[in-house]
């Protein structure tokens, strides 16, 4: 009897009684809470934007799971012969294991200077390259990541905002497919604030010119280069008596000039100073033709224009320049916003993709019941990759018809804690769920247009915001032991 007693207390310490799998069990159960918080925590914030309100980071930290493992037995022994003895003494014996958890955590607020830095700071042209080489619908990408763009010939940004005061004056009837961009189907339009209004009859809010930008670049066309920056001419071009400007030739600062000497033109024989070139451009190809053209770059300085290497889209080249001298700029750069069929990208913050997506939820409600004589069943509208494309132009696409940017599901009551919900203002949001593809058809779900884009608008937001956290912006706790 007592080794059975001893064999019992002693069962939870050997490999036998391995508590991994209660471990693991643990482990995956704390990293799905986790993982449940950090998109709660986005999805709230989501709807802070929509209405306006202030937004605020956290982080959930750390998370400790503690196990404790008892175990008891007990037996009761008779006194007095066996003979008299009621029961057996095998069945006098009992054995009992408890196993309980007492998990704790951290939360640690983000709004710290370097956090909202960074985040307020626009987004990288490298990074709107990666969601381009990913193969995410190039018209998500400019909806979420770009904040405006400015055609070539015009003075004007259109401006990516759903909340947008201003409105789009066209001096005739654009039709659906018309765009401001480009020698093709381009319509003469100009901006102005609603409160002015525009002295034609044809226009349109400035937020769906936008979008007709977008919804007329070739479908599948567009795919970025990364390519070496020009160097960029410093002055004019000068001549130069190397016996009195020696001195100063050998003072310029290799790293940030370069001294080029012009082999033809009128200037031949001339010294030019060229701005060293520092990393690489990000350069929009459109494969429309035999050849692919040059029609944007991604870049972040505020919509000035760019100059990029005439043959950047061109696979034979490789992205160079052309056969000039080294140092020298190509005969005949393309410049980003000037010449003709390009368009200049001006690139936002995570915090402007976030209050961008706040203010589509907005926009939504107002298309599904502000107008009654347009849509009295308030069927819900939704913005969607193909808006301008659908009714002949006409931007109210429903959203049940694929190809939404962001939308959610209105529900009642409680959330359910084991799907990705919130409570806000009274109102119950949750994300649809994932499509299933075998039910829907694996040739919709290959295809942008009939499938919902939330779940993607949602993983690209993620992985923006956790572009900017840092190990010293999330504070843990350590874990103290005393050990007698």
């Amino acid at each position: 009897m007592r080794r059975l007693m001893m064999f019992a207390l002693l069962c939870p310490l050997l490999s036998a009684c391995s508590l991994s799998p209660v471990i693991n069990h643990q482990a995956l159960d704390y990293f799905q809470a986790n993982d449940l918080a950090a998109n709660q925590i986005i999805l709230l914030n989501i709807l802070r934007a929509k209405e306006g309100a202030p937004l605020h980071f956290s982080e959930l930290s750390q998370i400790r799971g503690q196990l404790t493992v008892a175990a008891s037995a007990s037996t009761t022994l008779p006194y007095g012969p066996v003979s008299h003895a009621t029961q057996l003494v095998r069945k006098l014996g009992t054995f009992g294991v408890t196993i309980s958890s007492a998990p704790s955590f951290d939360i640690s607020s983000l709004d710290t200077k370097d956090f909202t830095d960074g985040v307020m700071t626009p987004i990288s042209p490298q990074t709107a390259e990666f969601f381009l080489d990913e193969g995410i619908d190039y018209r998500m990408v400019l909806m979420l990541l770009v904040s405006g763009i400015r055609p070539a010939g015009s003075n004007e940004m259109l401006l990516n905002a759903p909340e947008s005061s201003r409105e789009v004056c066209y001096k005739e009837q654009p039709a659906y497919n018309a765009t401001p961009v480009g020698d093709v189907k381009t319509t003469s339009f100009s901006v102005t604030s609603v409160s002015n209004g525009c002295a034609k009859q044809y226009r349109e809010p400035e937020y769906f010119t936008f979008l007709r930008v977008i919804d007329n670049i070739p479908q599948g066309a567009l795919y970025p280069v990364s390519v070496p920056q020009l160097p960029r001419p410093v002055g004019a071009p000068f001549s130069l008596d190397m016996g009195k400007n020696l001195k100063t030739i050998t003072g310029i600062d290799p790293t940030k000039y370069t001294l080029t000497q012009i082999k033809s033109g009128p200037d031949k024989g001339k010294f030019q100073l060229m701005r060293a070139s520092k990393g690489s451009s990000i350069v929009l190809c459109e494969a429309t033709a035999s050849v692919p053209v040059v029609v944007s770059a991604l870049e972040n300085n505020d919509g000035a224009e760019v100059q990029v290497p005439a043959n950047a889209c061109d696979p034979n080249q490789g992205g160079d320049a052309d056969d000039s001298e080294a140092g020298t700029p190509p005969a005949k750069p393309i410049t980003i916003g000037k010449d003709s069929g390009t368009f200049v990208l001006k690139l936002r913050s995570t915090l402007e993709v976030i209050q961008y997506v706040g203010q589509v939820l907005a926009l939504q409600d107002r298309l599904t019941y502000d107008d009654p004589s347009y849509n009295p069943d308030h069927i819900e509208q939704c913005i969607t990759l193909q808006t301008q494309r659908r009714e002949g132009g006409d931007a109210k696409p429903t959203c049940t018809g694929g190809g939404e940017l962001f939308h959610l599901q209105n529900t009642s009551g409680e959330v359910d804690l084991s799907s990705v919900g919130i409570n806000s203002a009274g109102q119950t949001w949750s994300l649809p769920p994932p499509v299933d593809c075998a039910a829907v058809g694996f040739s919709d779900c290959s295809d942008p247009e009939k499938y919902d884009h939330t779940l993607e608008t949602m993983s690209i937001i993620a992985l923006l915001l956790n572009q900017n956290k840092s190990a010293k912006d999330i504070n843990t706790t350590p874990a103290v032991q005393a050990v007698p």
